[in-house]
Parts: C-alpha cells; sequence; structure tokens
C-alpha cells in the first residue's frame, strides 16, 4: 500500500470506499518495546501517509535513524501528493524530523511516480532505495522494482532498469536488506495466488530468483527485512503483524506473532540502545485529509477493476451528478454528469492509459471520491 496504494496497501484492508477512500485516509503508527515481538502502546507517527521503511544510518555508533514513506499532505493533488518522503531521527528514534520529499534525479520521461519505498544502506554508507514503479501505461506485470542512489537520503540518481521484473506478474513493494555479504530481495506480486518474489544478488542491482513464497491465508510476506546482529528478520502482515527471522538467508526460523495491533507494511529497526522501533500502516481513520462523502447505499461503482467502462449507478436521489476523473498526478482527465432523470451511467475511458484513477462523484448533498484501475 506497500500501498498505495499503490494497490490500496495491496489489499491487507477492505476499504470502505465512501467513508475511508484512500491511502491518504490512513496513519503510520510507531511503538517500541525491549524485544522483537512485544511493543508498547502506538502513537501516531505521521498523518496521511502509508508503506513505511525505517533503517538505522551512519556507523555503529551513530544513532540516526531514517525512515522512508509514501506521503500524501492536503490539499488532493498539491506538488506533494502521493510522494516518497523521508524523516530522520537523531536521538534513537524519540524526536523525528517533518517529513522532506524525496527528489529523483533521471527517471525517465513516461514513467509513473515512484511508491512503495525500501531503504537501504550501503557498505561505502550511501543510501540506496528501492521503489515500485514502470511506464504510464504497464503491460500485464508491468510494475515493477526500480532503485535510486542517494548520498543525503533525499536526493536519488535513478539507476535505469527494474532491478527486479517478471513478465506475467507485478513485482511491487520491495524491501531489500544487505546480510552478510549479498543483498536480500521481497516483493509482493499484486495477489494472494502468485505471493511473494524472493531473491538475492551480490551486487545489488542484478538479482536472481531464490524461490516465490504462496500466501497460507495467515501470512503476508508484504513488509520489510531488519537486520539485528547477526540475524535477519521480516516482519509481515496477514491476520496480525507477524515476524520470522534467519541467520544464513536461506533457513527461517518460523513465525512468530508480535502483540501490535492489525496493520500493514511493517517496518522495524533497532537502535543503540537495543530498543525496537516499530512503524506501520495503521487501520483508516479520520485523518488529515477531509472530504465531504455520500452516504454509501446511495451510490455503486462498479467494476472498481476495468478494461475500458465502469458504470456509477445510484438507488436513490434524483440531483444531477458531476462526475471528473484524476490520473495519479492529479491532471484532470474526464469531465461529465448524469441527468437528474436517470439512475445510472456508463463511462468510457477506452481511450485512458492503464494506471490508477481517482473518480469524484458531486451533487447538491456532497461529493465523494473512489479510486479506480484501468487494466489495459
Amino acid at each position: 500500500m506497500k500501498s498505495l496504494f499503490i494497490l490500496l496497501l495491496s489489499g491487507v484492508f477492505s476499504f470502505n470506499f465512501y467513508a475511508q477512500t484512500g491511502p491518504w485516509q490512513s496513519p503510520l503508527k510507531i511503538c517500541t518495546g525491549a524485544s522483537p515481538t512485544i511493543f508498547n502502546a502506538a502513537t501516531v507517527f505521521q498523518d496521511s501517509s502509508g508503506v513505511p521503511s525505517v533503517i538505522r544510518k551512519g556507523t555503529a555508533s551513530s544513532d540516526t535513524l531514517m525512515a522512508a514513506l509514501q506521503w500524501f499532505p492536503a490539499p488532493m493533488f498539491s506538488t506533494y501528493w502521493d510522494k516518497v518522503a523521508i524523516k530522520f531521527s537523531y536521538n534513537g528514534g524519540t524526536t523525528w524530523t517533518t517529513p522532506t520529499t524525496c527528489t529523483f534525479v533521471g527517471l525517465p520521461v513516461g514513467y509513473q511516480r515512484p511508491f512503495d519505498p525500501s531503504l537501504v544502506q550501503m557498505p561505502n554508507k550511501q543510501i540506496r532505495i528501492y521503489f515500485s514503479c514502470g511506464v504510464n501505461s504497464p503491460p500485464p506485470g508491468g510494475i515493477d522494482s526500480y532503485s535510486g542512489l542517494s548520498n543525503d537520503g533525499i536526493t536519488y540518481t535513478f539507476e535505469p532498469g527494474p532491478k527486479y521484473n517478471d513478465a506475467s506478474k507485478n513485482a511491487i513493494d520491495p524491501s531489500v536488506a544487505y546480510f552478510g555479504s549479498a543483498y536480500y530481495y521481497n516483493s509482493w506480486t499484486g495477489t494472494n495466488t502468485n505471493g511473494a518474489f524472493r531473491a538475492t544478488s551480490n551486487n545489488a542491482t542484478s538479482f536472481t530468483v531464490q524461490t516465490v513464497f504462496p500466501y497460507d491465508g495467515t501470512h503476508l510476506w508484504l513488509g520489510n527485512y531488519m537486520l539485528d546482529g547477526t540475524t535477519m528478520r521480516f516482519y509481515g502482515c496477514g491476520s496480525n503483524i507477524w515476524m520470522n527471522s534467519t541467520t544464513d538467508g536461506t533457513t527461517w526460523a518460523g513465525y512468530s506473532n508480535t502483540n501490535a495491533s492489525m496493520g500493514a507494511d511493517p517496518a522495524v529497526v533497532r537502535n543503540k540502545a537495543g530498543t525496537y522501533i516499530l512503524i506501520y500502516t495503521g487501520p483508516p481513520n479520520l485523518t488529515g485529509v477531509q472530504e465531504n462523502i455520500k452516504p454509501e447505499e446511495n451510490f455503486i461503482i462498479y467494476p472498481n477493476s476495468f478494461s475500458e467502462s465502469f458504470t456509477i449507478s445510484r438507488k436513490d436521489g434524483n440531483d444531477k451528478l458531476n462526475i471528473e476523473i484524476f490520473d495519479s498526478n492529479g491532471k484532470k482527465v474526464f469531465t461529465g454528469n448524469v441527468s437528474k432523470d436517470n439512475s445510472s451511467t456508463t463511462i468510457d475511458l477506452a481511450l485512458l492509459s492503464a494506471g490508477f484513477y481517482y473518480c469524484t462523484v458531486s451533487s447538491k448533498s456532497g461529493s465523494f471520491t473512489k479510486r479506480i484501475i484501468k487494466n489495459n
């Protein structure tokens, strides 16, 4: 959602699209603990955001932490809307800076905005960020994992070519860790049926498939690696936030549940004092981006995922409806209306590129926005 998100956080939450219409209505939560599975009560880490990644930056004596996230600050579709941002802590996670939007130098024209960030500190102390991306009109499986390199953690130089891709499946929401002498990669295929990709690399840019982890109905390999001394852990989600660990990068010890409340995209780091810090996407609530909404029973938009067209239907009321559709960058791509005498209308978007769009329906009594997906 990661995402969003970005596949609506890859389906981890079932959003009510009238009251909770997208990742901008979810906050990131943060909590701490003395063990890798037991955490204190969570508080809000960042409003209107999701898909976190957190690392400890610098040398072993440093207590500087970096957290990357997908940010949706009000107002909707502003310059900073749906961008990767960074927060720093210089005291082991006690306090954090406000988000700073990242810059991606050299991102090719016609590519989607980077999303689903994952941070890795390289042996030379540079920061590499991995993220989901692809061309604006992707074929099936056209969202891949890309990367950028930075000296300051804010400005990244785009590294050409996908770092991991699959001909028929998406490779979204990547997580990468440098453990031992190799880089370990995990990403989500976008469906529970296909599960998650696993791969390894010796150079951080060319990954070899290791295995595909299926979804067992409880443990979704959608989250983040973390390094803990001679142990590498992975925190994932599903029916709850869980943890698994390995000491050799291949053999995993088994699943352990955390006591953290339901959430998605968990990311964990251990500070210099030994405290574990968990950041995750919390359940939707009313956050900093407010919307005027229409009662759920009045409208239906179907199908959510479509190839050429979708239908807007209302059960009661006879107000004229105004319809606006925006792409993921906030550009208006469609304007239309439904007369007060019609109970439904079909919107033809066959000429638009595949991708994510936002449909706003408004009338005299209010408005709502729904995220829709065009397949091809």
